[in-house]
């Protein structure tokens, strides 16, 4: 099950006592910082978390929250299939909603070079078993209407399996 609430309830207080001590110190409240510190609190280390503002009070308000494997280096691809498995199931393991959507990433070509990129990448999913295929200009505009119309889209790429978050909402919710 998990919890909605207000942003602000996550924030940090100005009455909260400063640490003595800690093993880690992390510089930034964003998703990182406050990954960071709660993943490392899962191994027993204390980490103190600053921040110039509040939680998520920088440029984690300004990201859209992607979640995405596809378009990696080829090296980078196994780290970004094991993260996506956290992800599915990040709301239970913190016990918040973060908004999150598995609805798949699309990229769309509208020049030769890009669509050749595509190819390229495409085979590169295929080695991890990652599952994305190239999409023609119909099946793009079965998923959303309107957008192939444009008379230069060559096609797009598209991987299912990539999503979306609320940014505001995981980083407070790693620091709760």
């Amino acid at each position: 099950m998990t919890t909605t609430y207000p942003l602000h309830d996550a924030l940090t207080r100005a009455d909260t006592p400063f640490p003595d001590e800690a093993d880690v110190v992390i510089a930034g409240a964003g998703i990182m910082g406050c990954a960071a510190a709660y993943y490392l609190g899962l191994r027993g280390l204390k980490a103190v978390v600053l921040d110039k503002s509040r939680i998520a009070g920088q440029q984690s308000t300004r990201a859209w929250g992607f979640v995405r494997q596809q378009g990696r280096e080829s090296a980078e691809v196994p780290l970004m299939m094991a993260g996506m498995r956290i992800w599915e199931r990040l709301e239970e393991t913190l016990g918040f909603d973060l908004e999150w959507r598995q609805g798949g990433c699309l990229y769309i070509a509208d020049n030769e070079t890009d669509w050749t990129s595509f190819q390229t990448w495409l085979a590169v999913a295929r080695e991890h078993g990652l599952d994305t295929r190239t999409l023609t200009r119909a099946q793009i505009d079965e998923r959303v209407r309107g957008l192939s119309t444009q008379a230069r889209t060559l096609g797009g790429l598209y991987t299912a399996t990539d999503g979306q978050a609320e940014p505001r909402r995981v980083a407070a919710a790693f620091a709760a």
